[in-house]
C-alpha cells in the first residue's frame, strides 16, 4: 500500500447537500442549474457549507470561502464540481431500491 496522492475527497454529505439544494432551487424557482447555483451562493448558510467542502484542502478554509465571492470563481466551481455532483445525485436517486425497476403507473380510484 502506498501513500494516497491527489486531491482529498469531499464527504458525500456535503456533495449531496449541495446537489440537492441546487435541484430543489431549480424546481422551486424554475431556474437553470447554473442560476440555481448562483441563488444558492446567496444563502446565509452557504459559507458554512463551503467551509465543510474546503476543510480537507491545503490552505485555510476561510481563504477559500472568501475567494468564492468572485463571479469567475463561482462559474469555475460550477463547471468543475456542481455538474458532477448533480449527475451523481440524480443517478443515485434513479437507481435507488427495487421501486426504481418497475414502471410507475398512476392508479385511478374506483368509485
Amino acid at each position: 500500500m502506498g501513500i494516497r496522492r491527489g486531491q482529498p475527497k469531499t464527504s458525500l454529505f456535503v456533495r449531496y447537500n449541495i446537489a440537492y439544494k441546487v435541484i430543489q432551487y431549480e424546481k422551486r424557482y424554475n431556474l437553470t442549474p447554473y442560476k440555481a447555483w448562483l441563488k444558492l451562493t446567496e444563502h446565509r448558510a452557504f459559507n458554512d457549507l463551503m467551509r465543510d467542502h474546503f476543510k480537507n484542502k491545503s490552505g485555510s478554509a476561510e481563504w477559500w470561502t472568501n475567494n468564492m465571492k468572485s463571479p469567475n470563481v463561482k462559474k469555475n466551481f460550477y463547471k468543475n464540481h456542481i455538474k458532477k455532483f448533480r449527475k451523481e445525485l440524480i443517478s443515485f436517486r434513479l437507481t435507488q431500491g427495487v421501486g426504481s425497476l418497475k414502471n410507475r403507473v398512476k392508479k385511478s380510484r374506483s368509485p
